[in-house]
């Protein structure tokens, strides 16, 4: 299997963020009546420790921690 061409690659990313742009206006069309608060308090749904242990278990916080899980 090949490389493909420069007018391909091109073609398959601007179809990529097309698609991405038309999901994300769509989200946002289907919660345009949710208030404010009831955004940001959907969002808190894990509290900062417990976040912060999930980065370090994934070895997604440094670089020096990904070089550790590699």
């Amino acid at each position: 299997m090949g490389v493909p061409s420069t007018p391909a690659s091109n073609a398959i990313i601007y179809l990529t963020y097309g698609a991405f742009l038309v999901v994300g206006c769509y989200i946002a069309w289907r919660l345009r009546h949710q208030s404010k608060t009831e955004w940001l308090s959907s969002n808190r749904t894990q509290k900062g420790v417990p976040l912060a242990l999930n980065f370090i278990a994934a070895c997604e916080c440094t670089r020096a921690s990904a070089r550790l899980c590699a």
